[in-house]
């Protein structure tokens, strides 16, 4: 159980300076990208700097391993793909208001800052302390809950049953991304995998707004 807050405290310690950071951002610019930007930054650079006071960044998921990444770009799509018509059936009109209008920000946003820093702090930081002080399942089970969870404040205003979905829709990719990042040892799969995932979330709003 002490493992468990300690992880709870962690996390906090790096989502509560990166919302701020970002609140104070978006008094002065109201841009879904620079906001977003800034949060998955803020995120990556406060994990990075936990880890090195508690850990090293190699035990945390720091280390180069390209074994599992294949896996993880299929298994990223692939369940996002199966997925993907239960959202669209859900969604209704609505539309995320953190998501950017440009296609380009977009793509750079969910492809390569949302998951370099959701899972620095998810699977490096929160995963990574929990491997060393608790058992595996336990890792990566607690580490999807709080990932699931944190899906409800970023999707408030959506239809409650396209919210539900994404909850459970990011509980589920958080069990496949924790489980690749713990029999890996690194981060390069789960960065894989978020991508992936992404990509056709991407790809179907983008259809859905071309109608």
């Amino acid at each position: 159980m002490l493992e468990l807050i300690t992880a709870l405290v962690l996390w906090l310690f790096v989502l509560i300076p990166s919302f701020i950071i970002a609140g104070e951002v978006s008094k002065k610019k109201d841009d879904p990208f620079i906001i977003g930007v800034t949060t998955q930054t803020s995120f990556f650079l406060l994990s990075v700097g936990v880890i090195s006071l508690i850990g090293n960044l190699t035990q945390y998921g720091f280390r180069f391993s390209l074994m599992y990444v294949p896996k993880a770009f299929f298994v990223g799509l692939l369940l996002s793909a199966i997925t993907a018509p239960v959202a669209y059936r859900l969604v209704q009109n609505y539309r995320p208001d953190f998501l950017p209008d440009s296609a380009v920000k977009m793509l750079l946003l969910m492809l390569i800052f949302a998951p370099l820093g959701e899972e620095t702090l998810y699977r490096g930081l929160i995963e990574g302390y929990l491997l060393c002080h608790a058992s595996f399942w336990v890792a990566i089970v607690f580490t999807a809950i709080i990932f699931g969870l944190i899906h409800i404040p970023a999707f408030r205003d959506a239809p409650k049953g396209f919210r539900t979905f994404i909850v459970l829709n990011a509980f589920l990719m958080g069990l496949v991304a924790g489980y690749f990042r713990a029999i890996s040892g690194s981060l390069i799969p789960t960065y894989t995998l978020h991508s992936a995932a992404n990509l056709v979330g991407m790809i179907g709003w983008l259809w859905l707004e071309s109608d």
